[in-house]
């Protein structure tokens, strides 16, 4: 039978035991008001259709020669660039080779002399060598015919016979170049060393000494010319006597830059070269002042 006790007359236990009965009754209810299925319904799981085994097996078995390809083509496409970097350098470490030991041996001038009016010690090969200076570390190109263009040959300059006081051997003791000196300043001739401009004045006469060499091939006789230091001395020996030239400058010039060939008043030296190393778009001048 219900209990018809007030609230005032029942203990904290006997509250919590009614509140709770409540509880449940009310979820009673409210579970039966929801047996009818409209708020609850049921998800319908669709079965997933696995592939066939043999359909799986050639579908990776496919995708396995694919990827086995490619990486097939990667490896043949890596081994033949390593294969054209080393046959470069080994082929410029030929000519390299070569240069030093015919530059170690007796050097005789060449027949002809390079013309143009372009610096010496470019690595690029002098197309019209009418406005730049000389010294190409490539062999000279003729205009492509597609082109339609008919450039007009430079007379060469005839090589004068070395005399007594000509340059026979450069030596700069801060960068360990000693080398041979050659008349003329053209292709052929840096092939042999460092180059005499034809024209230019004799070691320890007033005017302007114009020597060249190249820096990346053909022995790299100027490799480090950059790296000389202004006050550092450069050695030109004519025969037995050195006469001492101390550096005063050094400045970056385009190939088109004549200036350095210009004479002077007073007894110099000019070391001429390509610039940056390997990429040859400008040429180092180093200016040296014969010594009291």
């Amino acid at each position: 039978m219900p209990d018809k006790r007030s609230a005032d007359e029942l203990s904290l236990e006997e509250l919590e035991a009614i509140i709770a009965q409540r509880k449940r009754l009310a979820r009673a209810r409210q579970f039966a008001d929801n047996a009818d299925g409209r708020r609850f319904r049921p998800v319908t799981v669709m079965p997933v259709e696995k592939p066939a085994p043999n359909a799986t097996s050639a579908v990776r078995k496919t995708r396995r020669l694919r990827d086995n390809f490619l990486f097939a083509i990667e490896i043949v496409a890596v081994v033949a660039l390593l294969a054209i970097v080393i046959g470069s350098w080994a082929n410029l470490q030929t000519l390299n080779q070569e240069a030093i030991a015919q530059a170690r041996g007796t050097v005789a001038p060449t027949a002809s002399a390079n013309g143009s009016q372009e610096l010496p010690g470019s690595s690029f090969p002098p197309v019209n060598q009418a406005n730049e200076l000389p010294g190409s570390s490539f062999p000279p190109e003729s205009a492509p015919p597609a082109l339609g263009i008919r450039l007009q040959a430079v007379a060469a300059v005839p090589v004068p016979t070395p005399g007594p006081r000509s340059p026979t051997r450069l030596v700069i003791p801060a960068i360990n170049v000693d080398w041979p000196i050659v008349q003329g300043d053209g292709w052929d001739e840096l092939k042999q060393g460092i180059g005499q401009r034809v024209g230019t004045v004799n070691p320890g006469e007033r005017g302007n000494l114009v020597l060249s060499g190249h820096n990346d091939v053909y022995g790299e006789p100027l490799r480090d010319l950059e790296k000389i230091e202004v006050g550092k001395e450069v050695m030109v020996y004519a025969g037995g006597t050195a006469y001492r030239y101390i550096i005063k400058a050094k400045r970056v010039v385009l190939p088109t830059d004549l200036t350095p060939l210009n004479p002077s008043r007073n007894p110099i030296v000019t070391l001429i070269t390509c610039t940056p190393y390997r990429v040859d778009t400008h040429r180092l001048i180093v200016v040296g002042e014969l010594a009291p």
